[in-house]
């Protein structure tokens, strides 16, 4: 079926009212070629389109034709055009006046003439309540600023029709411009009471949530939506703002209720452990990613935070033995050695560790101190001194051992 038939039979439908021709009834031959010919022309020549609506206005009075040329000089921006028409169209046929009104108030508005589009559409509502025209003058009182009295159209038209459209217009203007996004807030609430959680209702009422840090509500409206659309994105909103509000385990509920993958306990225990460094969240992390680096902390945190002495620190050293079992890693190499070295565990198999570090990161401040502490522990005290004295640098741990193992290089040199 050709684009243009259903057109053609609302053309021929018009036709059965007000004492036009009955439906399907032709009022000559050809008059359906000259239809199939104008709705062409309008693509292509709006000259020639209307002059074909002309013709078939003349040879039929249906008003359709009428219609249909207004319409064609205002999406062709003839405006003045199209309120003279109009004008002449609602002295002929009134009782249809609905159907082309909005033509002028619009040819008014983009001409820039508010004043006389305000003063056309409320003449009009006085006879004629057609939603389309209160629309009209919402439209004009925010162009013109006058939010207030915009808002008065616009729940009038709220009251008819609970069109989302109108509602999101009417909680822009009470948040944005009148600055009661209680009101907002208010108006929004109740349609998702009533309707339920549309998406564009629900995000409009999530950002005036978010502008009022009213995080609580905030995340109950991300709630529903996920609820009703499982993204993402939405899951993602809701976890931030419970890390935000520090309810690290009603963001786990909310993973573990709708379960959801590991990405999101990542986020949670990494910004967890950022925050507080719990060897607990390290151990989770590693449980998470599986990569040694988080094993790493958790066994270093537990340690430094255990109260077991000497079995934590075996507890370490099994554990720090495997990570360099599996990775050669100068972090961990170091470490296991300060830990044999400070410890009086194996100082000598603490050097070897940091020495092996040091062929990674050979300029590495930490490692060096490691070593000259290393060499100090196995009483190499001019070692220890030539490697700590060149360390250039400001640190409580690393001025604690230069102190020490000057002393010792000091006593060792007075007594040769």
């Amino acid at each position: 079926m050709p684009w243009y038939s259903g057109l053609i039979v609302l053309l021929f439908l018009a036709g059965c009212v007000n004492n036009q021709p009955t439906i399907g009834k032709k009022a000559f031959d050809k008059e359906d070629e000259y239809i199939i010919k104008g709705l062409l022309y309008e693509d292509s020549n709006a000259t020639k389109a209307i002059q074909t609506f002309n013709f078939l206005y003349k040879k039929t009075n249906k008003y359709i034709y009428f219609k249909e040329i207004i319409k064609i000089n205002f999406e062709n921006r003839n405006y003045k055009t199209t309120i003279k028409l109009v004008n002449d169209f609602l002295k002929k046929y009134p009782q249809y006046s609905d159907e082309v009104i909005t033509y002028k108030i619009d040819s008014y508005i983009v001409l820039g003439n508010l004043n006389k589009a305000l003063e056309c559409s409320k003449e009009y509502i006085k006879i004629h309540r057609n939603i389309e025209v209160y629309k009209r003058i919402a439209y004009i009182y925010i162009k013109k600023h006058e939010y207030n009295k915009a808002i008065q159209y616009l729940k009038t038209i709220y009251s008819i029709e609970h069109s989302p459209s109108i509602l999101i217009q009417m909680g822009d203007i009470f948040f944005k411009y009148l600055k009661q996004p209680n009101e907002a807030i208010s108006y929004y609430q109740t349609y998702i009471n009533e309707y339920g959680c549309e998406e564009s209702i629900c995000n409009r009422l999530a950002e005036v949530y978010r502008s009022v840090y009213d995080y609580e509500d905030l995340i109950s409206i991300y709630q529903k939506m996920y609820k009703n659309n499982p993204n993402d994105e939405y899951a993602r909103k809701i976890i931030y703002l419970y890390i935000e509000l520090g309810e690290y385990d009603k963001a786990l509920r909310f993973i573990k209720k709708y379960n959801l993958d590991e990405r999101f306990k990542y986020l949670i225990y990494k910004t967890r452990f950022d925050a507080l460094h719990t060897y607990k969240d390290a151990y989770r992390l590693y449980k998470v990613t599986h990569k040694d680096r988080y094993f790493f902390l958790y066994a270093t945190y537990k340690f430094q935070n255990s109260k077991k002495g000497i079995l934590d620190i075996k507890n370490l050293i099994a554990n720090l033995e495997l990570l360099i079992k599996k990775e050669r890693n100068p972090l961990y190499l170091n470490y296991l050695g300060y830990i044999l070295i400070d410890y009086d565990i194996n100082p000598k198999r603490g050097v070897e560790l940091i020495k092996e570090a040091l062929e990674y990161e050979p300029n590495s401040i930490e490692f060096l101190d490691s070593l000259a502490w290393g060499y100090y522990k196995l009483h190499k005290c001019k070692k220890a001194y030539d490697i700590i004295s060149k360390l250039k640098v400001d640190d409580k741990d690393i001025n604690k051992h230069k102190k020490i193992i000057r002393r010792c290089y000091d006593s060792r040199k007075n007594h040769k």
